[in-house]
C-alpha cells in the first residue's frame, strides 16, 4: 500500500525534469527486369512556392505537440505581422518530432526542414524551449550553420550543458535491476528518465559557436527543471530574468514562452538580428542571480530527495517481492501514461 501511495502520489513531482525490393521472379520476356523508372515516366513534383517570408521555425520540449498551447503568446505576437510565417517542427509528418526518441533523429530531421525551407525563404529563426534547445545544439554541433539560411537561434530555459537531475538517476536505474520500471515510474513527470532522450539530456553538450548567427539564451530565475548550472552556455550572451508575476514565480520553466520582456527580447532580435541591449540595472540583475541560485539548491534537494526515496523503494520492492503484482502494473501504466501525454 505504500508503495502504491509512492507511485501515485509523488511519481509525478518526486524528480524535477522522453522500400520496394521490386519482383522476386525472372522477367516474363526474359529481358533483364528495369527496376528504375525512365525520366519521362515519373511525375515532375510540384515545384515549392517562394516566399518573401521569414521563417520562425519553434521548437518545443517534452511531451510537446504542434497543437500544444505553449507558444501562443509568441504566435498572438505575430499574427498580424506580414513579414513573418510560424511553423512548429514536428507539424509537418515529413520532419517528425519524437520528444522521447534520440535528439540526434530529431536533429537531422529539424535541419532537413529548415534546409528546405530555407531554399524558398530569404532566412530562418530558431526559437526553442527547453530540450528543443538541445535537438538544436545537436544540429548545429551536426552542420547546421548559416550556410543553411539560419540568421537567429533564441532558447529558452535549454539545459545545453545537460540535465544534471537526469545523470544523478542513471546509476540509480542502472543499479535497481528488475525494480528499474517501478523506479522510471516514481522518478518520472512529464520525461521517462529511461527514455532515449532523456539518456541524450543527460549527456548534453552545448553548441559550438558559428559565425553568422545571432545566439540568445533567456531563463527565469526560479526555474527548477533547468537549473543555471544546466543551462550553462560559455560564449553565449545569457540573461536570467526574475518571475514577472505569480505565475512566473511558480513556474519559472514554462513561463519563459509567455514572459512579457522574452517576447520583446525575442522579436527584436529576430528582427534586427542582434543581441539588445540589457536595460536591467545592477540590483534587478543580482537579484535573479541570487534567486537563480536559491532555485538550483532547491533543484538539489529535490533530486537528492527523489533518488533517495527511490532507493529506499528498489530495497523495498526486492524485500516483499509479492507486492510486484500490484507495483509493476501501475509503473506500466503510469509510463504509458507520459508517452500518450
Amino acid at each position: 500500500m505504500v508503495t502504491a501511495l509512492a507511485l501515485s502520489v509523488l511519481g509525478p513531482g518526486a524528480l524535477v525534469a522522453a522500400g520496394d525490393d521490386g519482383p522476386s521472379g525472372p522477367a516474363p520476356t526474359g529481358r533483364p527486369i528495369r527496376t528504375i523508372l525512365r525520366p519521362t515516366e515519373i511525375s515532375p513534383a510540384a515545384p515549392a512556392k517562394a516566399s518573401t517570408k521569414e521563417v520562425i521555425i519553434i521548437v518545443s520540449g517534452v511531451n510537446s505537440s504542434a497543437q500544444d498551447p505553449t507558444f501562443d503568446a509568441l504566435q498572438a505576437k505575430l499574427f498580424d505581422d506580414p513579414g513573418y510565417e510560424v511553423h512548429r517542427f514536428g507539424a509537418d509528418p515529413s520532419y517528425p518530432y519524437d520528444t522521447l526518441g534520440s535528439l540526434d533523429r530529431s536533429a537531422d530531421d529539424l535541419t532537413r526542414e529548415i534546409r528546405d525551407l530555407s531554399l524558398t525563404r530569404p532566412a530562418v529563426h530558431i526559437v526553442a524551449h527547453s530540450m528543443g534547445g538541445d535537438v538544436v545544439d545537436r544540429a548545429i554541433a551536426n552542420g547546421l550553420s548559416a550556410a543553411d539560411g539560419v540568421a537567429t537561434y533564441i532558447s529558452l530555459s535549454s539545459p545545453h550543458s545537460g540535465s544534471a537531475s537526469l545523470a544523478a538517476a542513471e546509476p540509480v536505474l542502472e543499479q535497481a535491476g528488475d525494480t528499474a520500471l517501478e523506479l522510471r515510474a516514481l522518478l518520472s513527470a512529464k520525461l521517462d528518465v529511461g527514455s532515449a532522450a532523456a539518456h541524450d539530456l543527460a549527456h548534453a553538450k552545448p553548441a559550438p559557436r558559428t559565425a553568422g548567427i545571432t545566439r540568445l539564451d533567456l531563463r527565469i530565475a526560479t526555474d527548477l527543471a533547468v537549473t543555471s548550472q544546466d543551462a550553462a552556455d560559455p560564449g553565449v550572451e545569457s540573461r536570467t530574468l526574475l518571475p514577472s508575476d505569480l505565475g512566473g514565480f511558480i513556474d519559472g520553466h514554462g513561463a519563459i514562452t509567455s514572459d512579457p520582456r522574452a517576447l520583446d527580447l525575442i522579436m527584436t532580435t529576430i528582427a534586427t538580428r542582434a543581441v539588445p541591449p540589457d536595460p536591467r540595472s545592477a540590483p534587478e540583475k543580482k537579484l535573479a542571480d541570487v534567486a537563480s541560485l536559491g532555485a538550483l539548491e532547491l533543484s538539489a534537494a529535490l533530486c537528492l530527495a527523489g533518488l533517495t526515496l527511490a532507493c529506499a523503494l528498489s530495497f523495498g520492492l526486492r524485500t516483499l517481492q509479492p507486492i510486484r503484482w500490484i507495483t509493476r502494473p501501475l509503473a506500466e501504466a503510469r509510463l504509458r501514461d507520459i508517452r500518450r501525454k
